[in-house]
């Protein structure tokens, strides 16, 4: 039986929060769902690097990986 392979798209959120940290999600293109994974930052190499650890765990999946990047209120 072949694992069946999902898209999952790593949401970035810049601008939004008082305490200026960078909001990490994961949304579900085909249900529709947002999952907040955590804030982090500000420093952008703090944020680039917990992108990176997700990125490299959802491609070991074999899974398609795709970006978005949200600047300002959502």
């Amino acid at each position: 039986m072949s694992k069946k392979q999902l898209e999952c798209r790593i949401v970035t959120t810049h601008g939004h929060r008082h305490d200026l940290k960078t909001e990490v999600g994961m949304y579900d293109p085909i249900s529709g769902r947002y999952e907040p994974l955590g804030a982090h930052g500000p420093r952008v190499r703090d944020v680039d690097k917990m992108v990176a650890g997700l990125a490299a765990r959802i491609e070991a999946e074999g899974h398609l990986l795709t970006f978005s990047d949200v600047r300002g209120p959502r």
